[in-house]
């Protein structure tokens, strides 16, 4: 019997970018058996009507589609949604801006042979040159954490691992659904940790590659990250903080970045490692330093919130 793929995509106010994000799905869709369903977050713009013509042009080239319509005030309730809709054997979770690449054509089979849940490479889509160099910054991270996984026995703790992005149904049954524990941040590392600490398999794989559109500007990268400051303090449940007890320390460390740089360097020095570019290293650099300044603030912003 073949492995049926569900892609579950929860979007919300994606309408530039959720064409080409569906568009991406049919690689998995004329190679294998493959559902699609579509969480819709009651979008202010068009992004309803996209994804609705798209399936009603579509719909035959998938076993199943559905669009699925949600309030939209939580991300891992819309892919909550999607899990409980679905019928696959493995699920694949999709945002309205990360389309698939034919990378998961050639290895999503053979990645998941031997592990349940698996975390892809996500490459960033060069727009202009906060998108590039926030693109080189991703590569550098990524780098890192290959380093860290590979070289460490510590493989359950959410503030070292890339969250995976596709699991096998048994995972998700044991943890009855996606956990609903936050809304905006980090639910993706909370899944991804729980499913670790219950003893299932992960993999991060270099071979599997999602594309990441983000929208130009490095006000957008600076509004972005603020929000996931605040989600620090906003978002997570009791038990989400529990889970992500250790990333959110790390976060916080990372703060002292903003006073004494050093983080910063020793960005700049892997970058180099990387690509022997020092200009881009110095850019990998001062963009490390933008992301911890702006979670500083947004950080600061919801612990203030929630005293008032």
């Amino acid at each position: 019997m073949n492995t049926l793929y569900s892609i579950v995509t929860v979007t919300k106010n994606n309408e530039l970018t959720i064409k080409h994000v569906l568009s991406s799905t049919l690689i998995l869709a004329e190679n294998y058996d493959t559902e699609l369903i579509v969480v819709e977050g009651n979008s202010a713009d068009n992004t309803f009507k996209v994804v609705s013509d798209f399936i009603s042009k579509n719909k035959l080239r998938y076993v199943t589609s559905k669009v699925l319509r949600d309030p939209g005030f939580s991300s891992s309730f819309a892919r909550h949604l999607g899990y409980k809709n679905s019928q696959g054997d493995v699920i694949v979770y999709l945002d309205g801006d990360t389309p698939l690449t034919t990378t998961f054509r050639y290895y999503l089979e053979e990645e998941l042979k031997n592990n349940d849940l698996v975390s892809p490479l996500l490459e960033c889509v060069r727009i202009d040159r906060a998108t590039s160099v926030f693109n080189q910054f991703m590569k550098t991270v990524s780098y890192m954490q290959n380093n860290i996984v590979i070289n460490s026995k510590i493989v359950d703790d959410p503030s070292v691992l890339p969250p995976a992005r596709i699991f096998k149904r048994e995972v998700l049954e044991r943890m009855k659904g996606y956990p609903i524990s936050s809304r905006f941040f980090g639910e993706d590392r909370i899944t991804t940790s729980l499913a670790i600490k219950l003893g299932f398999r992960y993999r991060f794989s270099s071979r599997l590659k999602l594309l990441k559109i983000d929208e130009p500007g490095y006000n957008a990268y600076w509004k972005k990250h603020f929000r996931y400051g605040l989600g620090m303090n906003k978002d997570v449940t009791t038990l989400g903080k529990r889970v992500l007890r250790g990333y959110i320390i790390a976060r916080r460390l990372n703060h002292l970045n903003t006073i004494v740089p050093l983080l910063s360097m020793v960005y700049a020095q892997k970058s180099y490692e990387l690509i022997r570019n020092f200009k881009v290293s110095i850019d990998i650099a001062l963009m490390k330093y933008l992301i911890d300044l702006a979670m500083l603030l947004g950080d600061v912003d919801g612990s203030l919130k929630i005293f008032r």
